[in-house]
């Protein structure tokens, strides 16, 4: 088999960081990286809005006319309110205002505004007395939508400059945060969920229409032409909606969603003329490819929890499915992932609703165990979720036959220190132990030995 089929195994590049916090190596650095794609993406968009004949993200295209369906779905009397301008150069995969519950006098803002067609419906429903903010990177849009919005008499609308990992937004300050089709094409994706939950206020809901894919081959991830068209950032839907649960929003789940047929998924990654003539015969000559394949273009909605409200989570053992999200959760923690399929039996997750918000695991050496992979998620810290994973994690290796517990932290000192954990010099943990990868990292020589007795 070609090695261009080769899965990608991770969704960006960086190289695993200690066992305690250390520091995060990129093979390239990642500000680089992420700048590169940014400015590919805004060329792109930007010859796009400006060249009547083009199109883009989620639109049909005259080679392609009859495999790519119209996906926004937009009532045709919705459509009729706004400037035509706006809903011609749509280039959102759905309608994420359909059926949400916005009203008069709320606070929407969008993210990647494009030509404003989102705004302009949201516009509708917040009123007079409302507000929407339009934020999109790139200059050629937003011209074209203050444009639109001068000649639609939008007063309730503002557009704005800007990334969606680094808005220009206050905190705590909107009600809804929509989105069509264009957090795929971020770099940084957690970085933005965190930025979602940040301006929303407590209570406020999100509404977000979006690409999700799974089993990609590495020719459409690689290739900038299929990133700009929404199919090569897209990430699978359980990472999307554990990276959005983990930012610290609840109830996360999928409202609706339109699954593509391999036809469809054909005309999706071989959209553009010269990605036609690169992987065209590739895709012919390995059927498979299209089959293993999973692209869905889904409406995602959840909320920011009250500020006082209290958030049920659950602890159960993890499971194979759970492992890209674990990974996910460590290397934002920079924590190693090696050896993680080895300890699946000891690893425990913390849930919210069906996303992971927390994990914790050991390794066994004969009576000896060792606690590793200890994360949780930045904004559900404070929530009591690292005691609940400790006291579960604790019960499970004592029922294991674990006589003694050893763990290496320079984090997490205090909190072991109330799971009676005391410290301890280093030549004093079993050798078996030292041995581990927690303990060979370089990464790791200031944290602190600790060990706690389970007879």
């Amino acid at each position: 088999m070609n090695e261009q089929l080769t899965q990608s195994k991770t969704l960006r590049v960086s190289v695993n960081g200690g066992c305690c916090g250390g520091p995060n190596l990129a093979v390239e650095d990642s500000k680089t990286v992420d700048t590169k794609i940014k400015a590919q993406v805004q060329a792109y968009y930007s010859e796009r809005v400006q060249n009547p004949a083009a199109g883009g993200c989620c639109t049909k295209s005259a080679d392609h006319a009859d495999t790519i369906p119209d996906l926004a779905g937009y009532k045709r009397d919705v459509l009729a309110s706004i400037p035509n301008a706006a809903a011609e150069k749509s280039f959102g995969c759905g309608d994420p205002l359909a059926f949400a519950g916005v009203q008069p006098g709320q606070t929407v803002l969008d993210i990647g505004s494009g030509a404003g067609i989102d705004c302009f419906i949201a516009s509708q429903k917040v009123g007079p007395s409302g507000k929407v903010i339009g934020l999109d990177m790139t200059p050629a849009m937003l011209e074209t939508a203050r444009r639109n919005a001068r000649k639609g008499d939008y007063a309730n609308v503002e557009f704005r400059q800007g990334e969606a990992e680094n808005m220009p937004v206050e905190n705590n300050s909107v009600d809804w945060v929509i989105s069509n089709c264009v957090i795929n094409l971020s770099p940084d994706k957690a970085k933005v969920f965190a930025e979602i939950n940040r301006v929303l206020k407590p209570g406020g809901h999100i509404s977000i229409s979006d690409i999700v894919a799974d089993a990609l081959p590495d020719f459409v991830r690689q290739d900038k032409l299929a990133y700009c068209g929404c199919i090569g950032g897209a990430i699978p839907e359980e990472v999307y909606l554990n990276l959005l649960t983990q930012a610290g929003l609840v109830d996360v789940r999928v409202d609706t969603r339109l699954d593509y047929a391999p036809e469809q998924i054909r005309g999706l990654i071989l959209a553009d003329a010269q990605l036609q003539k690169m992987y065209g015969a590739l895709v012919e000559a390995n059927p498979e490819i299209l089959e293993r394949i999973k692209i869905a273009s889904i409406k995602v909605v959840g909320r920011k929890p009250e500020a006082k409200e209290k958030i049920v989570t659950r602890v159960e053992a993890a499971t194979t499915n759970d492992l890209p999200a674990i990974e996910l959760l460590l290397q934002k923690s920079n924590l190693p992932i090696e050896g993680l399929h080895e300890i699946l039996d000891s690893t425990l997750v913390a849930r919210e609703h069906e996303n992971i918000i927390g994990v914790i695991g050991f390794e066994r050496y004969n009576g000896d165990g060792l606690v590793r992979s200890f994360a949780v998620a930045p904004n559900w810290r404070g929530r009591g979720v690292g005691k609940e994973l400790g006291n579960a994690l604790l019960q499970r290796a004592t029922l294991t036959g674990i006589r003694k517990i050893y763990l290496l932290t320079n984090t997490i000192r205090d909190l072991a220190a109330k799971h009676g954990f005391r410290e301890i010099p280093r030549d004093e943990v079993p050798a078996a132990v030292r041995e581990s990868v927690e303990f060979r990292l370089n990464s790791c020589n200031s944290a602190v030995a600790m060990e706690r007795s389970l007879v």
